[in-house]
C-alpha cells in the first residue's frame, strides 16, 4: 500500500515537471509571438524583397472614403521574384478590404507599384502584404500621424477642398482659400508636386481631386506625362467631371507645341505670344484696386499667348485678346487663363488670391450670417449631403426600427414576470418554491421565443434594397456617365459578392462602398473605432467592378456606390441658341419612353418643362415663361416686412427629408443653390454630381425622371454574382441629366 502510494506521487511529481515545463514552453512562444513583428518573423533572405515604404494619395493628400492611389516602394533581393502585392485596409464600417495586383521585384533596386483602393477611416492604419506562391514573404503595417515618412501616412481629409499643383509655387491657392473666412479645419488644402511624374495613372486616382491647377512656366516638367498613361487619366478624370485650371505665359509656345502633352487641353488655336500693356479687365474682373502693372520694377508688360477660333465660353476678355476661357470637356471643364500666377508680375500681385479664387469658383468673405447658420446647424447624425442621401436609402418598406418605448415596457415586464411573478407563482399557487428551477427556464427561452418573434414581425425576413441612378448624357461627345446608390438590408447573416450592371452596353464600372463622412455613430472621422466583427473581410475585384465576400451581419444594411460610363447615342435632339441669356429652339424628346418632371436649367434660368412623352416637342423663345435658378431651387419669395420694406425669403431646406429626388436634386446643383449657406450641409463626399460650374461654360442642363413602370430605362442592376438582388416590391429610382450646346448669338 505504501509502495503504491509513492508510485502515485511520484508519477503525480512527471506530470507537474511535465505540465510545468510544457506552461514554460507555451509562455516563451507567446512572449515572441507578441513582441516580435512578423516581418521579424519573416527574416529577409536572399532573394526576398524588402517593403521600402508607401505613399498615399496624390503629394501624401487624399480624402476618406473615395478611390484613392497608393504607391508602394519594393526593394529588391539577389533575384527577380514575382508575386502579388496586397494592400489591406477597412472600409467605412471597419470591415477590412484587400486590394492586390501582380507585380515582379527587379533585383538590387526598387520597384514601384501602384494600386488604387478606398480609405474608411481618417486615422487608422494600412497594412501591406508581398506573397510568393501564396506564401507570405513580407508584411508591414502602416499608420496615420502628423508627419508622412517611411512608416507613417498622413490623415485623410473630410469637409475641404483638395487642389493639385504642379511646381515650386502655390500660385496664391493657399491666399485664395483663406479668403472665405472658414475655420482652419475647413480650408482647402494643397497638395504640391514636383513634376507631373508624381500624378495618378488611373482616371479614378483624382476622385478625390477638386481640381488641378498647371502653370506653363516650366513646360519641361509636364514632358514626362508623354511616356506614360498619366495623360489618359488626367484627360479622362476631366471628362469625367474634373476641373483643370491651364496658366499659360511667357513659354505658351513651348508648352503648347504639336507634340507636348499640354496641347490638347488649350481651348483655341495658339497663335502668338503677345506683351499686354493694358490689364484694367483683370482688376475689373477680381475688384482689385491694385494694378497689376507698375512702372520702375520691370512689370509694366504681361506675356500672354493669344489664342484664336475659340472652343469653349470667352468669360473675360482685353479688346478682342481672351483672357479667361472656360471650355467643357464632357461633364468637367477646362479653366484657361492668359498668364503665368507664378510669374511676373502676377506673382507679386497683392490681390493674386482673389483672382485665384475667381478661377476655382472659392466663396469670398464668408457672411456673418452664414456663421451664425453653422453654429445654429441641428445635428441629424451626418453632415453632409451624401450621409442624407445614404439615410433616405436605409429606410425600407416592411423595415420598422423597434420603438423604445415597447422595448423599455418588454425589460420591465420580463423583470416582473421571473422576480416577483414567479415568487408568486409558486409560493401562492402551486406551494413549492423548488420549481423555481423549471419556471425560470421557462420564462427565459419564452421571453428569447417572443423577443425573436417581434424581431421578425418588426424587422421582417426578406432581403430588400433601395436603389436611385444618376445618368448623364453629354449630347455633343456622346458621352455617358452614370452613378448608383444603393442600400441592402439583409435577414441574415452571410457574405455577398456586390456588382452592378448597368444596361447600357460596354460600360467600365467601378464598384465601391459608401462611407458617412464626419464624427457621428459610424462616421468616417469617429473616435470610437467598430468592433471588429468580421477577421477575414473582403477583397476587391482585379478591375475593382465588384466587391467580393463582402459580409453582412443579421438585420443589417450595407450602403454601396458604383461609377460607370460608356458611349451612347440615345437623347432627346435638341437645337439651342441664345442671345442675351434668352433661349431659343426646342427640344424634342426622341426617347422610347417618357420624361417626368422636366426642368431645363441654363445660365442661371430654370424652364419648368412638365412631362415630355415620347415624340412630345417644346419650343423656346424670349417670351417662354422662366424663372431664377436659384429661386426654384430654395422656393425664394418676395416678401414685406412690418416696416413696410421688401426682403427675400427662402423655404428652409429640409435636412431630415427622405424624398432621394430632392435631395439629389439639391446635390446637382448645390453651388447654384446656395451650397452650405442654405442646405446646412457639406456637398463634399459625393460632390461630383453638382453640375453648377458646368452652367457656367455655356450649357444647357435638362432633368427628367423615368417613370418607375419603364424598367427598361433603369440605369444599373445590382448584383450578387450574377443573381440580380432587387425585387418587385423594392425601390428603384432613375434620374436622367442630358447636357446640351448652346449656340451663342442666336
Amino acid at each position: 500500500m505504501i509502495m503504491d502510494t509513492n508510485c502515485k506521487l511520484k508519477i503525480e511529481n512527471c506530470k507537474f515537471a511535465i505540465c510545468n515545463m510544457h506552461f514554460a514552453l507555451c509562455t516563451f512562444f507567446v512572449l515572441i509571438a507578441t513582441f516580435v513583428q512578423p516581418s521579424t518573423l519573416m527574416a529577409n533572405p536572399p532573394g526576398t524583397p524588402k517593403i521600402v515604404g508607401a505613399r498615399v494619395g496624390i503629394g501624401d493628400r487624399y480624402k476618406a472614403g473615395v478611390w484613392t492611389q497608393v504607391e508602394v516602394v519594393l526593394s529588391g533581393g539577389g533575384e527577380a521574384l514575382d508575386g502579388r502585392l496586397t494592400v489591406v485596409v477597412p472600409d467605412g464600417d471597419g470591415v477590412s478590404g484587400r486590394v492586390s495586383r501582380p507585380c515582379r521585384v527587379a533585383p538590387g533596386g526598387d520597384t514601384v507599384v501602384r494600386l488604387i483602393t478606398r480609405f474608411g477611416r481618417v486615422r487608422g492604419e494600412m497594412t501591406v502584404e508581398f506573397r510568393d506562391e501564396g506564401r507570405a514573404v513580407l508584411r508591414r503595417t502602416f499608420k496615420t500621424a502628423k508627419q508622412a515618412d517611411g512608416e507613417h501616412f498622413l490623415p485623410a481629409l473630410e469637409f475641404r477642398k483638395l487642389f493639385v499643383v504642379v511646381g515650386e509655387s502655390d500660385l496664391g491657392l493657399e491666399a485664395a482659400g483663406k479668403l472665405s473666412g472658414e475655420e482652419a479645419d475647413y480650408l482647402p488644402v494643397l497638395a504640391r508636386l514636383d513634376d507631373a511624374a508624381q500624378l495618378p495613372s488611373h482616371w479614378h486616382g483624382y476622385e478625390g481631386v477638386d481640381a488641378v491647377v498647371f502653370s506653363t512656366s516650366r513646360p519641361d516638367a509636364y514632358f514626362p506625362l508623354n511616356d506614360d498613361d498619366r495623360l489618359e487619366a488626367l484627360e479622362r478624370w476631366i471628362e469625367m467631371g474634373g476641373q483643370l485650371v491651364l496658366c499659360a505665359g511667357a513659354e505658351a509656345e513651348r508648352a503648347f507645341a504639336e507634340n507636348a502633352p499640354l496641347s490638347r487641353f488649350l481651348p483655341g488655336n495658339l497663335a502668338k505670344t503677345i506683351s499686354l500693356r493694358q490689364t484694367i479687365a483683370l482688376e475689373t474682373f477680381v475688384g482689385s484696386r491694385v494694378a497689376i502693372l507698375q512702372s520702375g520694377e520691370g512689370r509694366n508688360a504681361l506675356a500672354v499667348p493669344k489664342i484664336e477660333e475659340v472652343r469653349g465660353k470667352i468669360e473675360l476678355s482685353e479688346a478682342d485678346l481672351p483672357l479667361i476661357v472656360r471650355q467643357p470637356r464632357g461633364f468637367g471643364q477646362v479653366v484657361f487663363l492668359a498668364g503665368d500666377l507664378d510669374s511676373p508680375p502676377l506673382d507679386r500681385w497683392s490681390d493674386r488670391p482673389l483672382l485665384a479664387a475667381k478661377l476655382l469658383d472659392l466663396p469670398i468673405a464668408a457672411s456673418e450670417e452664414a456663421s451664425r447658420q453653422s453654429g445654429a446647424m441641428m445635428h441629424f447624425g451626418y453632415r453632409d449631403m451624401a450621409g442624407q442621401l445614404r439615410s433616405a436609402l436605409d429606410q425600407f418598406d416592411g423595415v420598422r426600427l423597434t420603438p423604445f418605448w415597447l422595448v423599455a415596457a418588454l425589460i420591465v415586464a420580463y423583470i416582473l414576470v421571473i422576480g416577483p411573478g414567479d415568487y408568486f407563482l409558486l409560493r401562492k399557487l402551486v406551494g413549492r418554491m423548488q420549481y423555481t428551477w423549471l419556471t425560470f427556464s421557462l420564462f427565459v427561452v419564452l421571453a428569447g421565443a417572443g423577443a425573436l418573434f417581434l424581431a421578425f414581425w418588426f424587422k421582417g425576413d426578406e432581403l430588400r434594397v433601395n436603389q436611385i441612378d444618376l445618368i448623364d448624357v453629354d449630347a455633343e461627345s456622346g458621352r455617358m456617365r452614370g452613378a448608383t446608390w444603393a442600400n441592402v438590408y439583409n435577414p441574415r447573416t452571410e457574405a455577398f459578392d456586390f456588382s452592378v450592371r448597368p444596361r447600357t452596353p460596354h460600360a467600365r464600372t467601378l464598384v465601391g462602398w459608401l462611407g458617412l463622412p464626419g464624427g457621428g455613430l459610424g462616421g468616417m472621422s469617429a473616435r470610437a473605432e467598430p468592433p471588429l466583427l468580421w477577421t477575414e473581410g473582403f477583397r476587391y475585384a482585379n478591375d475593382l467592378d465588384a466587391l467580393l465576400g463582402m459580409p453582412l451581419q443579421v438585420w443589417s444594411s450595407k450602403s454601396l456606390t458604383a461609377r460607370w460610363d460608356a458611349p451612347n447615342e440615345a437623347f432627346p435632339s435638341a437645337d439651342l441658341k441664345a442671345a442675351n441669356r434668352l433661349l431659343s429652339g426646342r427640344i424634342v424628346n426622341s426617347l422610347d419612353f417618357p420624361l417626368e418632371n422636366c426642368l431645363l436649367a441654363f445660365d442661371r434660368s430654370a424652364y419648368e418643362l412638365g412631362t415630355l412623352r415620347p415624340g412630345d416637342s417644346v419650343r423656346f423663345d424670349a417670351m417662354t415663361r422662366r424663372s431664377e435658378l436659384k429661386t426654384y431651387l430654395t422656393g425664394r419669395r418676395t416678401v414685406m416686412t412690418e416696416k413696410d420694406t421688401y426682403q427675400h425669403e427662402s423655404t428652409p431646406y429640409d435636412r431630415a427629408g427622405d424624398d432621394l429626388a430632392y435631395i439629389l436634386r439639391m446635390m446637382m446643383f448645390y453651388r447654384e443653390a446656395g451650397g452650405f449657406r442654405y442646405t446646412g450641409l457639406w456637398n463634399d463626399y459625393q460632390n461630383f454630381v453638382d453640375l453648377s460650374a458646368l452652367l457656367k461654360t455655356g450649357r444647357a442642363i435638362l432633368i427628367a425622371e423615368v417613370p418607375v413602370e419603364f424598367d427598361r430605362a433603369r440605369g444599373a442592376d445590382l448584383l450578387d454574382g450574377d443573381r440580380p438582388l432587387a425585387g418587385p416590391k423594392d425601390k428603384h429610382r432613375t434620374i436622367y441629366r442630358f447636357v446640351f450646346p448652346v449656340e451663342e448669338g442666336g
